[in-house]
């Protein structure tokens, strides 16, 4: 029986879209170009990963410091406590401030496990809100810990605020959507997975052999598009969120196919089918046109593009000049 319900709830389930829930927090930013950023936000581990590795960092250039101070005989082993919390707040918050300002937003940690820290706002991280939230750092952790372990014959009650705060410190990201700490609540940034770039399939590639043998261009109808008008249709193939498989997209393609195929006075019918087939070979045409062009000196901007506006080259001085215009008014 049990065999039997489970075959029929697959049976039921076949075909439908199962959806995957994802865990990871999103980041949602809109720079100066208007174009929004999606970034994933860096889990609690990871953050903490890149923090013990700059703790080991920190940690080792603390000990180096305080072994010359011993052989330099400028401190007493009795007074190592108290120069080790001096020295941590010495080099910790340079350490961080610095590695951010010289690595756009980096620590050595952070660039290990991929993290980077980013301006809420869209903006370009300034210097002002990488020295806000690490000197912040500096009041929220390890100003706390250094009194607590240096603080010997402290007040119960004074341990007891410190680990209160602590707690209250690290409760802040858990219960934050963007996990920001208090310092990044103050200075408006957040730490973000550092995007990975992604090279896109090349165009000409997707061109199916078939559709170039079937739609031939001659050279005359490619040499009313230029460079610009090859980019824009490059975009148009290589789609997106908004150019996914659909109703407006086949129609925006038929539409862009039937004004180039009037463009260049293309007599071929081309079905519905057919459209994203003939943009893309006349895009592997165009682009090899034009590629071929500009070998042989005669790069053309885009469609506006005149021969009175290109370079001539004086033979006597083999020196570049403009063609001459003839301005209104004057006589040739």
């Amino acid at each position: 029986m049990a065999a039997l319900r489970l075959r029929r709830k697959a049976q039921a389930t076949a075909g439908r879209p199962q959806r995957v829930k994802d865990r990871r927090k999103r980041l949602t930013l809109t720079p100066p170009e208007g174009v929004p950023l999606h970034l994933d936000i860096a889990s609690l581990g990871a953050r903490f990963g890149a923090q013990f590795v700059d703790l080991v960092i920190t940690t080792i250039g603390l000990v180096l410091v305080l072994l010359a101070f011993v052989y330099a005989g400028f401190a007493s082993p009795d007074a190592l406590g108290a120069i080790s919390a001096f020295l941590l707040l010495l080099i910790g918050a340079p350490y961080y401030i610095i590695t951010e300002l010289l690595m756009n937003g980096r620590t050595f940690g952070k660039r290990m496990l991929g993290l980077r820290v980013v301006s809420k706002d869209g903006s370009g991280l300034s210097t002002h809100q990488i020295v806000v939230r690490n000197l912040t750092k500096e009041v929220e952790v390890f100003v706390p810990v250094s009194f607590l372990m240096t603080g010997q014959g402290a007040s119960p009650w004074f341990v007891v605020a410190m680990l209160a705060w602590l707690v209250f410190v690290f409760a802040v990201p858990i219960r934050n959507k963007a996990n920001q700490r208090i310092g990044d609540l103050i200075a408006d940034t957040a730490v973000v997975l550092t995007p990975k770039p992604l090279l896109l399939a090349d165009v000409a590639g997707q061109a199916d052999a078939t559709a170039r043998e079937r739609f031939v261009f001659s050279s005359a109808q490619l040499d009313l598009y230029g460079a610009y008008e090859l980019q824009v249709l490059e975009r148009l193939l290589r789609g997106g969120e908004a150019s996914r498989p659909g109703p407006e997209r086949y129609a925006g393609l038929a539409k862009i196919g039937q004004s180039i195929r009037a463009k260049i006075g293309y007599e071929e019918t081309v079905s519905p089918a057919e459209e994203e087939a003939f943009l893309q070979s006349f895009y592997v045409a165009q682009r090899s046109y034009l590629e071929q062009k500009k070998l042989m000196g005669e790069a053309r901007a885009d469609k506006f593009h005149r021969e009175d506006d290109t370079p001539r080259i004086d033979a006597a001085s083999h020196t570049t000049a403009s063609a001459p215009t003839q301005e209104k008014g004057t006589r040739p």
